[in-house]
């Protein structure tokens, strides 16, 4: 989603060396003057724009705030090799979606439903738009490197590498 939410995890995102890919379906929201530095901009039906090479190093997620993009998205992020696919959104609002897609297309796989985080974000009490792409990226990054994403505090063991 290129929303007010999507901007600031595209620059944390970048900021961490990520490749950031840009998907909506708002043509006037995904552009090179939002999103400098983006590897990819696309605009258009989710289920079309998708890129074909994710694989379980890839981040996704679904959070543009309409609500039949969102679902569309889902299953297209669902459906790939994505390694970690997050929704945003309320709980109540995540399970209406995932209900509605399990009638579309059938029950998710238990592969898919580990991949799955929503709502999005490590509990940090983040506000606003930039603190919240802090904990959704900061929960990525710890799933995608097998990682609890608690306090290093708590942790035993090596903690970095």
């Amino acid at each position: 989603g290129a929303g007010e939410t999507g901007r600031p995890l595209a620059r944390l995102a970048q900021a961490a060396g990520w490749d950031v890919a840009v998907l909506d379906h708002r043509p006037a929201l995904a552009t090179a003057e939002r999103f400098p530095g983006a590897a990819l901009l696309r605009a258009g039906d989710p289920r079309e724009i998708l890129p074909r090479e994710l694989d379980a190093r890839c981040a996704a997620v679904v959070l543009s705030h309409v609500y039949d993009r969102d679902r569309e998205a889902l299953a297209a992020f669902l459906a790939s090799g994505a390694g970690y696919v997050g929704l945003m959104g309320s709980r109540e609002r995540s399970a209406k979606l995932l209900r509605e897609l399990e009638a579309e297309q059938g029950p998710l796989s238990s592969a898919q439903r580990a991949r799955l985080h929503a709502p999005v974000g490590l509990d940090l009490g983040a506000e606003g738009p930039e603190e919240i792409a802090l904990a959704i990226l900061a929960e990525a990054l710890a799933f995608l490197r097998g990682r609890s994403g608690g306090s290093l505090r708590a942790a035993s063991g090596r903690l970095h590498g």
